[in-house]
């Protein structure tokens, strides 16, 4: 019988597993794939952003946990080693319209109480990335936003996890969950089944399946969208000095120029909601749109492109932040739905704030 488990492997479930794991005993991770962080989290833009990238209009749990998901990471990185690109970002205007856009992002993050940035000037921005495009008016300094090796960072957390005395099952898909008196018998598909008292549904692109096997009604629907991206090797480090930002929209943060920790460079990601798995991969629409937005403000060395790719992350219909609550319908069941962007930068706090603020009660009446 375990106390406590977490259902999906990626970088928020394990975290969840870890931070659970400090206070309790018997905290179980169940992932479906054979090893952790497979879907969403490698397959995302590996960035740490800074908390004015997630204002508040964009969620309030979720540019709360991004701010302090981003202060944990500072902290985080260097004492596990953890390869990153800590050159910071930019953010860019291009035009009159745009500079009035970040005047206005501006305004945000000080109301919000966010002051990591710096303005810069036409000439201090090109002094700082020398092949911007000639129009580029001005633009943010913002010094907190990294990208980070996630698949050395989930290994990290999950041998922080352990070593704190978490167990986590590899390849053991969740098929059946039955709500008992004192807990949930749960299903995997390979045939075996264990009981738990608390579950926390971190399951990803699943979650809504895995609440269904619990709720008779579950608080919301999710959806699946698809980024794609272009990568750029090694030969073409040079190029870039910073992580580049356009000026966002309503719907997304646009598509970046995002160095990596090991020398390449990401170009993407789009955002196309999609209805079927076999839809995910890459197009040349998808490539095409890359281009096209990224030429707006720079020009990358396509000849240095070393590997295309998309991946999938999951999204709420109608709803832009975080659903992060105890099942209205068993105490005993967290959800942790809705985790996109920035879900990487958030993790640790989504973690925090599911043990400290959901479960710490329940467990302690």
């Amino acid at each position: 019988m375990y106390r406590i488990t977490v259902i999906g492997g990626g970088i928020v479930g394990t975290y969840i597993a870890m931070e659970l794991a400090k206070q309790h005993k018997d905290v179980l991770l169940v992932e479906k794939e054979g090893e952790l962080s497979q879907v969403q989290t490698i397959h995302n833009s590996a960035l740490v952003h800074s908390p004015v990238m997630v204002p508040k209009k964009k969620g309030v749990l979720k540019a709360q946990l991004a701010w302090e998901g981003n202060r944990a990471y500072q902290e985080m990185a260097p004492k596990w080693h953890i390869p990153v690109f800590q050159n910071g970002g930019l953010l860019l205007a291009g035009n009159v319209d745009e500079e009035a856009m970040l005047e206005r992002i501006i305004a945000e993050a000080k109301a919000d109480g966010i002051t990591a940035f710096e303005r810069l000037s036409q000439k201090e921005i090109r002094k700082r990335e020398p092949g911007l495009r000639p129009h580029i008016r001005s633009g943010l300094l913002l010094p907190s936003a990294f990208s980070a090796d996630t698949t050395a960072l989930t290994k990290a957390v999950a041998k922080e996890a352990v070593n704190r005395g978490a167990e986590i099952r590899r390849r053991s898909g969740v098929t059946a969950i039955e709500t008992g008196n004192d807990g949930f018998t749960v299903y995997t598909e390979d045939g075996g089944q264990f009981q738990t008292t608390f579950l926390v549904n971190a399951a990803g692109l699943a979650s809504e399946t895995i609440a269904s096997m619990v709720e008779h009604h579950v608080p919301y629907r999710s959806r699946a969208v698809k980024g794609e991206y272009l990568v750029l090797g090694r030969h073409a480090k040079d190029w870039f000095q910073h992580i580049l930002y356009p000026i966002p929209t309503h719907e997304t943060k646009g598509v970046l120029v995002i160095p990596q920790p090991d020398g390449t460079t990401r170009l993407g990601p789009t955002s196309t909601e999609i209805h079927r798995t076999d839809q995910a991969g890459m197009t040349v629409e998808g490539e095409r749109l890359i281009k096209q937005e990224i030429e707006r403000f720079i020009q990358p060395p396509y000849e240095h492109v070393v590997n295309k790719y998309a991946g999938v992350r999951s999204s709420l219909h109608e709803q832009d932040d975080f659903y992060i609550a105890r099942s209205k319908e068993c105490d005993n069941f967290i959800h942790v739905a809705g985790i996109d962007s920035p879900g990487v930068t958030a993790a640790p706090a989504i973690a925090r704030y599911v043990s400290e603020t959901l479960l710490a009660p329940v467990l302690k009446s």
